[in-house]
């Protein structure tokens, strides 16, 4: 049976990219409009679902270089931050700051997925990726799956991803490690370690979802989400795998001819790069493209 494709639909005009993006909201378990959608914006279609660690390991195959980077993330960065309450609070934080890590920033807000896929160059085609974290998460290891089941929810936090990983780790054949970590004696990094070599092992690649800690005003303007990939070959895309489920991936694509359009909507819907990137450097950029110069069509 030949395996079905992933939907991509082209937004041509503002209506239809709202039904687009809100399709299959309603829950009616709970009469409300409520998906369990994420979403990312891409400037430009052609883009892959490639991490920074992957781009910045490359082909040198080095792939423990993302924990040597955290070990000194933490060491250098005590004079800006508490200790981190978790590894997954560290993480977060070093991949809000730009360090090379395994994870992926997605939002809960369509429409600022949308306000990153109008960006950049106005003559190439833009994407929005639609990703149903809860079907996704039917794919995670069991021990993931009832930790949510049993905090009622479809969505990690840091706590639970913590509680998840203790979890799979006592319950791996890692056994002489358990009592250390029953006790809470062993540090983030052998525990994220450990916790690496057991992913590793697992049968196939998945994709989990967490919410990242509130660090700055600027995750919880943008609705922020982070998604850890687990390729059993580290150097492929996610989005290579993704298409490989179309049950819970769709691609909407932003025509290039529509870009201006919808950014000036979004902008009169307060999503622009002021709310988004609350300060300076995002001031700045909202008014450049605010007061940019248009040349008018002759038609």
């Amino acid at each position: 049976m030949a395996q079905e494709s992933v939907t991509v639909e082209r937004a041509e005009d503002w209506k239809t990219l709202q039904r687009l993006l809100y399709r299959d909201s309603w829950n009616e378990d709970i009469n409300r409009y409520r998906s369990s959608n994420v979403f990312r914006g891409h400037s430009n279609r052609k883009y892959t679902l490639t991490t920074s660690l992957q781009r910045f390991v490359g082909d040198s195959g080095q792939w423990d270089l993302e924990l040597r980077l955290l070990r000194n993330f933490n060491k250098y960065a005590q004079q800006y931050i508490d200790e981190p309450e978790s590894f997954y609070h560290l993480w977060s934080l070093a991949q809000h700051h730009g360090l090379p890590t395994q994870l992926l920033d997605w939002t809960y807000s369509p429409m600022v997925a949308t306000f990153f896929a109008t960006g950049g160059a106005r003559d190439v085609d833009g994407e929005i990726l639609v990703v149903d974290y809860a079907a996704a998460h039917q794919l995670i290891p069991d021990v993931y799956r009832t930790v949510l089941e049993q905090a009622d929810t479809e969505m990690f936090d840091v706590d639970l991803a913590e509680s998840g990983t203790n979890q799979l780790l006592q319950e791996s054949r890692e056994s002489e490690h358990n009592d250390r970590i029953r006790a809470g004696s062993l540090d983030l990094f052998e525990l994220f370690e450990l916790y690496m070599e057991m992913t590793d092992n697992h049968s196939e690649p998945y994709v989990w979802f967490f919410e990242p800690p509130p660090i700055d005003q600027r995750i919880a303007n943008q609705s922020g989400v982070l998604a850890g990939w687990f390729p059993i070959d580290p150097r492929q895309p996610m989005d290579e795998w993704l298409e490989t489920h179309p049950e819970f991936f769709r691609r909407i694509v932003i025509p290039a001819e529509r870009k201006q359009e919808f950014r000036d909507k979004l902008d009169r819907a307060n999503i622009n790069d002021r709310t988004l990137f609350p300060d300076l450097d995002g001031l700045a950029m909202w008014l450049t493209e605010y007061y940019s110069p248009t040349v008018k069509s002759n038609s």
